[in-house]
């Protein structure tokens, strides 16, 4: 299910992704509310980007990652069953205290290993003398203690409040109602996190889960809320004091968290969608989906035809030009400027090239895929797939997120 989901979340890529281009020095072009030229759209755009950009500061993380990728060299020798586990739940925390939207999606997922951390608890403390960790028995939390750079670091993860079990994927867990960890290096905290739960149920499935994390003042926050008729996610992130970007998504339909029955078309039960993200109070990107039933139906009967050896998914400017007039027909989008109710520039779809290569037969061989891009009022075009390659700095992996929301929505609704 999820290519079929993944036109729907493009925005969360352009909510950080499309605003990294280079700074704009003009500042006597339109104000806020304006219809921007497409000359003008795209300078605004580097003057967004750029402002974003110049909030982070990637040494406000430095030591959070030295702290974490310590660690990882260390846990080798602890005695923890399923240690990948605990290993993972670090590694987790650390990237989603740096921005990376994928992993703090994950964590507002059902699935999440860090709700099982009460199967590991203890305080394990490192002798690096001996390397190895020294275990006392804990009832309340994991601890992990360890000497870096003269300091002693602490990572401790607890869950708190009752818990209810969830059945998912036929796995059952134990969904807490609240989860909260931190890493500190002596006494400074280097970020915290706590997870709300409520509402959980496995009859019939649904859940609202809220992620809150704060890393020397770079706060991300996400809530994932489920049930048999919506779904619907939102995020932000504010970067000492100042609201970088914050957007929210829904998906509406009928019975769609219930398990699958058998010979059932799935995408029947979803309906329309929507997104919206909203960067730096100045560009606000929305996304509609007028229905997710007839974009799912009419994608597999692009993929039916052109299934076969000459010409199947991704290898055919035919498929890929059929899987683009599909998603033009029933997904629309806008980017607007300060306010404006009217687009700078609309969403539209095309065939590219991905590679290509010419076979010792002298065959040429073209694998096409399927892009979104911004098309302004002059008909230019911006690819989302340029500015994911030109992304850097401590968020560049909000441009995942989309794709680990798409995940995210599946765990409720597969």
């Amino acid at each position: 299910m999820t290519r079929k989901l993944y036109y729907l979340i493009p925005c969360l890529m352009m909510a950080m992704v499309t605003f990294t281009g280079c700074g704009n020095d003009d500042n006597d072009g339109p104000t806020g509310g304006d219809v921007l030229s497409a000359e003008k759209s795209k300078e605004k755009l580097s003057e967004i980007g750029q402002n974003l950009i110049n909030l982070v500061n990637a040494d406000d993380q430095k030591q959070l990652a030295q702290v974490g990728n310590y660690f990882s060299e260390i846990v080798g020798s602890l005695e923890i069953q399923e240690k990948a586990n605990v290993q993972q739940m670090v590694h987790s925390l650390v990237a989603a205290s740096q921005g990376n939207m994928a992993k703090v999606y994950a964590m507002a997922a059902v699935n999440n290993e860090m709700y099982q951390a009460s199967d590991y608890y203890g305080v394990y403390t490192y002798n690096e003398s001996r390397d190895e960790w020294e275990r006392t028995n804990s009832d309340s939390e994991l601890a992990l203690k360890f000497g870096y750079e003269g300091q002693t670091a602490e990572i401790k993860i607890a869950a708190t409040g009752n818990t209810t079990d969830f059945t998912y994927d036929g796995v059952t867990v134990k969904v807490p109602a609240k989860l909260t960890s931190t890493i500190k290096l002596g006494t400074t905290t280097l970020t915290s996190l706590e997870i709300a739960t409520a509402n959980v149920s496995s009859s019939p499935r649904k859940a609202d889960i809220t992620v809150n994390i704060d890393a020397n003042g770079y706060k991300v926050s996400t809530s994932v809320s489920a049930t048999p008729q919506v779904v619907k996610a939102n995020y932000s992130i504010n970067i000492k004091g100042t609201e970088a970007v914050k957007g929210e998504a829904y998906l509406n339909g009928s019975n769609m968290t219930a398990d699958e029955g058998a010979n059932e078309n799935v995408g029947d039960r979803f309906k329309d969608a929507r997104i919206e993200a909203n960067i730096m109070g100045e560009a606000t990107v929305l996304m509609q989906c007028s229905s997710y039933k007839d974009l799912a139906r009419e994608l597999e009967q692009v993929d039916d035809q052109y299934d076969n050896a000459t010409g199947m998914w991704g290898q055919s400017h035919e498929a890929a030009q059929a899987a683009a007039n599909v998603f033009k027909k029933y997904l629309s989008g806008s980017l607007t400027f300060g306010g404006s109710n009217e687009a700078s520039a609309t969403l539209t779809f095309q065939p590219y090239i991905d590679y290509s290569y010419t076979d010792s037969q002298g065959v040429k061989h073209e694998y096409w895929y399927t892009e979104p891009l911004l098309q302004f009022e002059d008909e230019s075009l911006i690819s989302f797939e340029d500015y994911f390659d030109a992304a850097s700095g401590p968020f560049k992996s909000l441009a995942d997120s989309f794709d680990a929301l798409v995940r995210s929505f599946e765990g409720f609704i597969e």
